[in-house]
């Protein structure tokens, strides 16, 4: 008798332990704690990213907000392929922006490039090149939007293929 529970107990383990291993993402462990999300903002839904090659990874997303200032902002975190597994990287997420008003009236744009400190586990966050000033009557469902991006690992990864990262469009009422 207690053999036959113990025989369902380490099958019911074994079981749990074998959905949850297959449910996981590829570079399960690592995932970055969710970012410091401020009540007046807006953001993409955080999405992974890989090179053609699948040797990159990059997770993204962009966020438009006021708390601060007005500002967009884009947060990034960076993986490179091993022979067995993931490991988080330092890379270089570069692209181009604009953030236009709620008359389609362009306030900003620009290149914009970050870099990612792999050795800590939280996504790089830049608002800085984002900023804007609003001119007093311009109001409304201001847009944020990225485009050209991508992650290219550095240092010793830097052969690897860069993740292209897709367009994003962020919406958000401001000013």
């Amino acid at each position: 008798m207690k053999t036959t529970k113990m025989i369902r107990v380490v099958a019911a383990v074994c079981m749990t332990v074998a959905a949850t291993a297959g449910a996981a993402p590829s570079h399960a462990g690592s995932v970055a704690p969710a970012a410091r999300k401020a009540a007046d903002e807006t953001c993409t839904p955080e999405t992974d990213s890989y090179s053609s090659d699948r040797w990159t990874s990059a997770r993204w997303k962009t966020c438009l907000g006021t708390y601060g200032g007005p500002h967009g902002s884009f947060q990034a975190k960076c993986w490179g392929g091993q022979v067995i597994g993931w490991s988080q990287m330092n890379c270089r997420v570069s692209g181009r922006f604009e953030i236009r008003d709620g008359q389609k009236k362009l306030v900003k744009s620009g290149g914009f490039g970050l870099v990612y400190n792999g050795l800590i586990d939280e996504p790089t966050v830049t608002a800085n090149a984002f900023r804007f000033n609003c001119d007093g009557s311009a109001h409304g469902q201001f847009t944020f939007k990225t485009f050209g991006t991508k992650a290219k690992l550095t240092g010793n990864h830097s052969h690897y293929e860069a993740a292209k990262i897709p367009d994003t469009t962020v919406t958000h009422s401001m000013c």
